[in-house]
């Protein structure tokens, strides 16, 4: 019986955790969820609390608490830490799911950004983990449109997690027999937590709260 973690956060993290247990030959071991949970979305702990009684939930959001070792697959699901060495080297298929196409929107906040660059088409991936940011191999992927003078945030955050739902379903399925591409660096773009300022109207999930100085929203 292959064992299964999912890291991370929200309803489409809770996605992953149904898609993962009704694998064949695979259970759901562990969960770690973020450390602080948005009161925006569902609480992935308590879900998988009352869901799956049987399975380890940890709740200091730290990957480090995951043996090395113990599960075959590792999926991140809009989880806000770096993992280290210590798990990718020991797991078999580590993977991440980020809301936004790679290689042009690696790091935080990839759908502020995009609406910030005024793109017209966004995405949700799929990759490998590696030591980089965001920079692993792709598995699969999902493109859709988005309108920069219509769309706010929280219009295309929604959408990604749409998409998402239909990703990680078509994905977990043949993740044996995928495989993964090389991204191409030439056109990579990292954006990091001190480049928020950039952002500018686009940091938070209207432009109006933005304007405002409401809190910020993001991953």
């Amino acid at each position: 019986m292959r064992r299964a973690a999912v890291l991370g956060k929200g309803a489409l993290a809770a996605h992953a955790c149904e898609t993962i247990a009704a694998l064949t030959g695979t259970t759901l071991d562990t969960v770690i969820p973020n450390a602080v949970e948005p009161d925006w979305d569902m609480r992935l702990s308590d879900y998988v609390t009352e869901r799956w009684p049987a399975t380890r939930v940890l709740r200091s959001g730290d990957w480090r608490d995951l043996e090395p070792g113990r599960c075959d697959l590792v999926f991140s699901v809009l989880y806000d830490k770096l993992i280290g060495p210590e798990l990718i080297d020991a797991t078999e298929h580590i993977i991440n799911c980020h809301p936004g196409r790679l290689p042009g929107y690696r790091g935080v906040r990839p759908v502020n950004w995009a609406l910030r660059n005024r793109e017209h088409l966004h995405g949700i991936t799929i990759h490998v983990i590696d030591s980089g940011i965001d920079s692993g191999p792709i598995l699969a992927e999902a493109v859709f449109s988005i309108w920069p003078d219509v769309d706010e945030v929280k219009d295309v955050w929604r959408r990604a997690m749409e998409h998402g739902r239909l990703l990680i379903s078509d994905t977990l399925p043949k993740l044996e027999r995928i495989v993964p591409r090389p991204q191409e660096t030439s056109a990579a773009v990292t954006h990091f937590s001190r480049d928020n300022a950039g952002l500018g109207e686009r940091s938070n999930w209207t432009r109006a709260e933005s304007t405002g100085g409401s809190s910020v929203h993001g991953v």
